[in-house]
């Protein structure tokens, strides 16, 4: 542990920690009658969009669809590399680094091990970033095999829901885990701030959290969805 950690570094990563994993837990999983987030409905127009392509004979266009969702994956994934990348090449001119935050306004001047492990943070979340997107195109992926293995014909209703309600569940998922990763960006950028002072980087905490719980529960997006 490097000698000029202060309580305010410890509580700030705290902080950065309980914020992320908390708005991750109460966007996927809160929901009540009278309250909807941006994902609980997306969730049931994906489940609606599955309930009706297999009522379709022609299913191109879905899978062109689901094909789209798919790249944004491969893209994101494909960026999280390269930061991690740049990360890493970091770590090799840390001593040129820090001349250049320090030169940043109230920036806090740290140790170059304390400033490592403020590196490392950010490599930590984009490694978790890469992980989730990864998945993620995975399961796009098995969507779109379970779509090419749907018969065209279902002797029962039963069985044309039962097989819906397995393409949502697999696709959702891979939106979840989409959506995971996005936020990971989101508070890697929170994550910055540190390099410039605890204080601040417990601001951009409360603030990326803050357009986070907006966008979920009082977006105007939320808002026409809810109206359909």
């Amino acid at each position: 542990m490097p000698s000029d950690i202060s309580l305010s570094d410890i509580f700030a990563i705290l902080l950065f920690l309980l914020s992320w994993f908390s708005i991750n837990w109460i966007s996927n999983h809160y929901k009540t009658k009278e309250k909807n987030t941006l994902y609980s409905l997306s969730k049931s127009y994906r489940n609606q969009w599955m309930h009706n392509l297999l009522e379709r004979e022609n299913r191109i266009s879905d899978v062109a669809l689901v094909g789209h969702l798919m790249r944004s994956s491969s893209f994101f994934a494909s960026t999280s590399l390269l930061v991690l990348a740049s990360l890493i090449a970091v770590f090799g001119v840390i001593d040129q680094a820090i001349k250049v935050v320090d030169d940043i306004p109230f920036a806090m001047h740290v140790s170059a091990s304390f400033w490592k492990i403020k590196l490392l943070l950010i490599t930590v979340i984009f490694i978790f970033v890469f992980f989730k997107l990864v998945w993620s195109i995975r399961q796009y992926n098995y969507t779109v095999i379970m779509i090419g293995a749907a018969p065209s014909i279902f002797d029962e209703n039963q069985q044309m829901f039962a097989y819906a309600e397995k393409l949502g569940v697999v696709i959702n998922r891979a939106s979840r885990h989409f959506v995971d990763g996005m936020r990971g960006f989101e508070y890697a950028l929170a994550a910055l701030a540190w390099f410039i002072h605890p204080f601040v980087f417990i601001a951009a905490t409360l603030l990326v959290t803050r357009v986070i719980y907006r966008r979920e529960f009082s977006s105007r997006t939320l808002q026409a969805m809810e109206d359909n």
